[in-house]
């Protein structure tokens, strides 16, 4: 068993190491108008690298130990009273296993990006999110406690929002942004509301405490209530039914972002938040359940949907949500293994797709060139009209339709929060106006539509 105090330090930097890469290019690009694309390239490696390096430790030590789960525990970064922040690791099979994942992964898209982004006007911004990003998914996915994870989740968060809307001189970009933005805020309360609950019921949202206290303390809706936002949080970062509209608008950003965050990572961190919860999830079947059914009816939709789309990403996307929604079905059915198994082969296969994407038309017309004079091929072939039922025909208009989820939310919650918002500033205005002395409040937009 490893016991240097060196060695704990150099496992315990995982995070911190892209954090400092991109605290770097920041001050490079404070002190040059524009630093060379070398110099940024050779900060994201080097400080990648020893994020793979720390990650493979913290693997060999977790080994180490019989593969039993190691709570790490660094420094206190906040006290008061009877509550710490601590700055503690937790490593078990699912978090060495993701972490590598996401190391490897991001390593390879910082060389990738070398050339794709070559000369573009964002490619010290990119690679300054790349590392924000790199740093939150490993505090999310190393942290020991909800609370390090709820902050690494806000940080994967934000730095997909900012590459979603890359292109920001595009209205495109920005509008998806702001979608994936507002459904990761309504969302992620249902993270926060769990955390603050487990500090309520346990007193503790360490991982290694509330495993400990699980067994005598599974009485009442508690594990319910929490299961309940926990999987709440696991749907919108998860794109899973019904707020996952936002995946398929979020492929505008650069192809690079799409295959770390969409296809490999950020999509697959709410199957982790619900493997990381599975013991939690064990004592509340109710919960199970409602994961199962989730999961379910979104493989189903997703796939269906994924038949028709219309370009080569967003079918990608709409395969990366049924198969995210097949981690769900396996994690309510209590299968964590299976999942995590699922979870890190599909990670790196749609990598690779989103990767090859823009290829993918080139590749279609080299297999039809290919196939010329052949006939009909297996996998493009002409359906008639007539010679589909009527149950196949509503089947394709509902799945090119998005099943119509999209237009019901519109129309029956978020023009009503919106038309509550107009009344709301209106009510603002008037009384901002009648303390002011002036009884007549100019009109809002809102007032002369």
């Amino acid at each position: 068993m490893i016991q240097s105090p060196l060695i704990w330090t150099f496992a315990a930097l995982g995070p911190g190491w892209p954090a400092m890469g991109a605290v770097l290019i920041g001050a490079l690009t404070l002190l040059q108008q524009r630093p060379r694309e070398s110099q940024v390239v050779a900060i994201a490696q080097w400080t990648l690298l020893l994020t793979l390096g720390s990650v493979l430790t913290g693997a060999v030590l977790w080994l180490s130990h019989g593969q039993q789960p190691v709570d790490l525990r660094l420094f206190d970064i906040y006290r008061s009273g009877d509550y710490a922040l601590e700055l503690r690791l937790y490593l078990d099979l699912s978090s060495v296993v993701v972490a590598t994942v996401a190391a490897v992964l991001i390593l390879a898209t910082s060389r990738f990006a070398q050339r794709y982004l070559h000369r573009e006007p964002g490619f010290n911004r990119f690679y300054a999110l790349m590392l924000t990003f790199a740093a939150g998914v490993l505090l999310l996915v190393l942290g020991g406690s909800y609370d390090l994870l709820l902050a690494g989740w806000e940080v994967v968060g934000w730095t997909s929002v900012l590459l979603v809307g890359f292109f920001q001189e595009r209205p495109g970009p920005v509008r998806a942004a702001l979608r994936v933005l507002v459904t990761y805020r309504l969302c992620d309360i249902g993270l926060l509301v769990s955390a603050v609950a487990l500090h309520r019921w346990l007193h503790s949202t360490a991982f290694a405490d509330i495993f400990a206290h699980l067994p005598q303390s599974t009485h009442g809706a508690m594990p319910m209530f929490i299961g309940l936002g926990l999987l709440v949080a696991a749907m919108g970062k998860s794109a899973q039914i019904p707020v996952g509209g936002w995946l398929p608008r979020a492929m505008e950003g650069p192809t690079a972002s799409s295959a770390v965050f969409y296809g490999g990572l950020s999509v697959h961190m709410g199957v982790y938040l619900l493997l990381r919860s599975a013991p939690l999830l064990a004592h509340s079947p109710g919960a199970r359940l409602c994961v199962l059914v989730i999961g379910a009816v979104t493989a189903v939709m997703a796939a269906l949907s994924g038949q028709v789309s219309a370009d080569a990403k967003s079918a990608v996307a709409y395969a990366t949500i049924s198969q995210v929604g097949l981690m769900f079905v396996e994690i309510g059915l209590n299968l964590p293994r299976l999942a995590l198994l699922h979870l890190t082969a599909h990670s790196l296969l749609r990598y690779y797709q989103f990767l090859r994407t823009p290829s993918a038309l080139q590749d279609a017309l080299q297999r039809r060139r290919a196939m010329a004079g052949g006939g009909d091929s297996a996998s493009v072939r002409a359906v008639k009209v007539g010679q589909t039922s009527s149950f196949q025909r509503f089947l394709y208009r509902l799945a090119i339709e998005r099943f119509a989820i999209e237009a019901a939310l519109d129309r029956w919650i978020a023009r009503p929060m919106l038309a509550a918002a107009r009344a709301l500033g209106r009510r603002e205005d008037a009384l901002v106006a009648w303390l002011s002395g002036n009884q007549q409040p100019a009109k809002d937009k809102g007032d002369a539509d």
